[in-house]
């Protein structure tokens, strides 16, 4: 095991006063991963609209290589590869993950059928499924549990960016390819315009790997007197299974509204606004991008702020919060036919989906003694995942393809599954509030 930064990291799980500048380091490079894995996973979104073209693709196998194509393996994996972090060099772990998704991302260029492509895109999953149960790990292991909110935030952060980066790089990728009619690399051969935006999305993993095996260094892990293993894990999780499934669902339901905007924005904009992909990138990215980092970071603050003075399950408010606010304000948007109240009001819900997110993850951690954080983590990422990430925009291309067919049938089905995640996540966050408290460990 490599030798523990100098101070020691906090014992994991545990109180404390000081965290260093070394913890921050870590909180940003995760971050930066997490950036790196939305900017690869959510690059589909604003391809999918040449793509469509190009490739002849209905909006169901859009939504399948933006939702379900990249979760199967991701969910099959991650549960295995959790517990796998609550045993292994997590820095070692964590790079493999991004060096493997890089590469196939970059083989998403040389996709030329939807195959190929869903292929491709299991792939990504398969990679990305190392990331988040390492990371929040790692994370959990350097800050106090009074800062763990703006920490976890800030890795949180990093995915509003991702997307962000993914639409405004990928916009500017594509203003520069399509004119071109693509671009020609010697021994590769030609790419056209989206195949470009796959190319260019793999680069900045390679880079994360060098920086993740150069300078992260692996603390020192610390017990609580339970045993480890999944065994033991499992059995504390049937134990409390109820404040587990409610706080889950509340999750869930936040991930399923970041989810499906997510996918489908671009198009949205594109299809009901009467914008060309470029343009839709543009405006999507940078709506989003202030925010979200807001989002987030607002979402950390006042997650802390309200555990600092003793409310009762203050993640599951965070959450209740954030979903009736977003409910409210996509109203506005799938409504409006104005693209000057449209844009305001996407971004308003991208602030309040980002700020709902980091509660969830912070939650999962609070709630769950150390040596199980990573098993457990990994199979509410599972659940979340497959639930939000795989069926989500599925969900939104099937309602399109055979329910919504009309000319606003987009904004149709994104209203209805708004409205349905919003009420379903409101009243799960305010069902487990005193379950939540009284199982805190952290």
């Amino acid at each position: 095991m490599d030798r523990p930064p100098h101070p020691n990291p906090l014992p994991e799980g545990r109180g404390g006063t000081t965290v260093g500048a070394y913890a921050w380091y870590i909180a940003v490079l995760m971050a930066l991963s997490h950036l790196v894995s939305f900017l690869d996973r959510f690059v589909m979104g604003l391809a999918a609209v040449p793509i469509k073209t190009e490739l002849g693709l209905s909006d169901t196998q859009i939504g399948l290589l933006a939702g379900l194509g990249f979760v199967i393996l991701y969910s099959v994996v991650a549960v295995p590869l959790g517990q796998l972090a609550d045993v292994v060099n997590r820095k070692r772990m964590i790079a493999v993950g991004i060096f493997f998704w890089s590469v196939a991302t970059a083989a998403c260029a040389f996709a030329d059928s939807f195959g190929s492509l869903f292929l491709a895109r299991l792939s990504v999953g398969l990679g990305e499924a190392s990331l988040v149960p390492a990371a929040m790990s790692l994370i959990a292991a350097y800050f106090t549990r009074d800062k763990l909110g703006r920490a976890v935030s800030l890795f949180t952060m990093g995915a509003g960016l991702g997307k962000s980066a993914a639409y405004i790089a990928g916009a500017a990728i594509l203003a520069w390819s399509i004119p071109r009619g693509g671009l020609t690399v010697p021994g590769l051969g030609h790419f056209v315009p989206w195949q470009v935006l796959f190319l260019a999305a793999s680069l900045p993993g390679f880079v994360l790997v060098v920086l993740m095996l150069t300078t992260v260094r692996e603390p020192v892990r610390t017990r609580t007197g339970k045993r480890p293993g999944a065994g033991p894990a499992l059995a504390y999780l049937r134990a409390n299974l109820r404040v587990y499934l409610t706080f889950g669902i509340a999750a869930i339901s936040v991930i399923m509204e970041v989810q499906t905007i997510a996918a489908w924005a671009p198009s949205f904009f594109a299809r009901e606004h009467n914008m060309t992909a470029a343009e839709a990138g543009y405006l999507v990215g940078s709506a989003a991008l202030l925010a979200s980092i807001f989002g987030a970071l607002s979402g950390g603050f006042l997650t802390d702020w309200m555990q600092s003075r003793g409310l009762i399950g203050a993640p599951s408010i965070t959450m209740a919060v954030s979903l009736v606010a977003t409910a409210v304000s996509g109203l506005v948007l799938y409504t409006t036919p104005s693209l000057a109240i449209a844009v305001p009001a996407y971004a308003i819900v991208q602030f309040m989906t980002s700020a709902g997110s980091p509660a969830g993850l912070a939650g999962i951690q609070m709630m769950t003694p150390p040596e199980y954080r990573g098993l457990i983590s990994s199979i509410f990422l599972c659940g979340v995942t497959l639930i939000a990430v795989g069926l989500g925009p599925t969900f939104i291309g099937v309602l399109t393809d055979h329910v919504f067919t009309g000319p606003r049938g987009l904004g149709t089905a994104l209203l209805a599954a708004n409205l349905v995640f919003a009420v379903i996540g409101i009243v799960a966050a305010l069902s487990c509030r005193r379950g939540f408290q009284a199982l805190r460990v952290a």
